[in-house]
């Protein structure tokens, strides 16, 4: 409540030094003064007339003072109420008030109450957004989490389906079937239209991205993940046409095809849910996307997550290798490749988990029996030469020789499971600030409910 009467005092402040430097101009002249990009009218160009005056005026205010409102509005609201939603609400309350001009305190305060009452709704009001999947399919009665969203089946009884129904007269037909039974993500928004829509874009790909980690690759032949064919776009109808070029051109028909991905619906089971929460720690995953504005690790976390999210979409080897050992570094103190992989060895070793072939010791009369930490050590060693090829792709300088798939693949799975194990053990240990984690790395440890592999 509290909050609220401050929020709406600050409000009558803003808008009162606004109007102090607001003009009424004539119609041309207020059309004149817009064109100069100095200037901005507002209310529209909703016209209003003088007593004995034949003349139609306009209210002109210069840009710099419309954009401090619109920025102590966008503080106010906590980035929930857009510019254009503003000046929508400034021409409403005038409307509601009759014209001008606001003449004594009794009218000056009316407008602002009716103001604040506009732009309040979009910060209070809660609603839930609905966003269909296409290329992915989730299994009945599965309820997957993904950061701040959750994956819900379709079908004929889903609730995307029954909103479809009760929109149909709104939606073109082809739309309707392409949505109705798809399987989507569904998660809380809040604002006005402007703002919610970028809310959805924001928390669909971070859902996307959780999605595209916890998601099974295909090792034979070059990697490969399905899931990141998945999409919140209607574009699974597009088809890539090729033409011949004239040197090449015969008789014959033009080919076409569709990306990869697109053919093939990818399927969420209860078992893949299973699998993401024992092996991949969706739980924490989701844990630190949930509080990245409230929690300094969780903010690391989740900026090492999207440099990983970067390097596993990317056809570019360097980019992808770079951006892998990218996300590992932030999870890490910082110092030197040699400081780095010891930081890195601890990490994975702590964390008792590793996704993908571990190198064995062949000098051993019997390699099978090569112990934990000496496995993540021979695993890791490769990580101070991708250091390297890191440092030379960021600061610009080509890489020596080509880099490999396989040098890629053993990049991403160091990468991979540098962050499984950081969302383990930051979790287990609770870890609230960089300090904790720095603290740790001196001195690593597993927690007590871990035991020895």
């Amino acid at each position: 409540m509290e909050e609220n009467i401050n929020r709406k005092q600050e409000l009558e402040s803003a808008i009162k030094e606004y109007l102090n430097q607001a003009e009424m101009r004539p119609m041309s002249d207020s059309r004149e003064l817009a064109q100069s990009d100095d200037h901005v009218v507002f209310f529209g160009f909703s016209s209003f007339g003088m007593q004995d005056d034949p003349d139609s005026y306009c209210f002109v205010t210069p840009v710099v003072a419309e954009r401090k409102l619109t920025e102590k509005v966008d503080s106010l609201f906590n980035s929930q109420v857009s510019p254009a939603t503003v000046r929508s609400a400034l021409t409403t309350a005038i409307r509601d008030l009759d014209g001008f001009p606001l003449a004594n305190d009794e009218r000056k305060q009316q407008f602002s109450d009716i103001l604040f009452e506009q732009l309040n709704i979009h910060y209070e009001r809660q609603y839930e957004a609905i966003v269909p999947l296409y290329q992915l399919e989730c299994a009945d009665g599965v309820e997957f989490p993904l950061a701040n969203a959750v994956l819900y089946s379709g079908g004929q009884r889903s609730l995307l389906a029954g909103l479809v129904k009760d929109e149909a007269k709104s939606l073109f037909e082809s739309d309707k079937n392409r949505i109705e039974n798809r399987s989507f993500l569904k998660f809380p928004v809040t604002g006005d239209s402007h703002s919610r829509l970028d809310q959805v874009e924001y928390e669909a790909e971070r859902a996307l991205q959780v999605l595209r980690f916890t998601y099974p690759w295909f090792e034979e032949g070059r990697p490969f993940n399905p899931s990141h064919g998945v999409s919140t776009w209607k574009h699974s109808w597009r088809v890539i046409v090729y033409d011949r070029t004239l040197e090449t051109s015969v008789y014959g028909l033009w080919n076409s095809a569709k990306p990869n991905g697109i053919d093939v619906t990818q399927r969420i089971s209860a078992e893949l849910l299973n699998d993401a929460k024992k092996y991949y720690y969706l739980d924490s995953i989701n844990y630190h996307f949930q509080n990245r504005d409230s929690n300094l690790v969780s903010r690391r976390f989740c900026r090492a997550f999207k440099f990983y999210d970067i390097a596993s979409l990317t056809s570019d080897a360097d980019v992808a290798l770079a951006n892998f050992i990218i996300g590992v570094d932030i999870l890490l103190p910082s110092g030197n490749a040699e400081e780095l992989t010891k930081y890195l060895i601890s990490l994975i070793e702590k964390g008792d988990l590793y996704e993908g072939k571990m190198t064995l010791n062949e000098q051993l009369t019997d390699p099978d029996k090569t112990g934990w930490p000496e496995r993540v050590r021979l695993t890791v060693s490769d990580y101070k030469a991708f250091y390297v090829i890191r440092h030379k792709v960021v600061h610009g300088n080509t890489t020596s020789g080509i880099i490999s798939d396989m040098q890629v693949k053993k990049s991403r799975q160091i990468a991979n499971n540098a962050i499984r194990a950081y969302a383990k053990l930051s979790r287990a240990f609770n870890w609230q600030s960089d300090k904790e984690a720095k603290n740790w790395f001196k001195n690593p440890c597993k927690p007590p409910e871990m035991k020895t592999p």
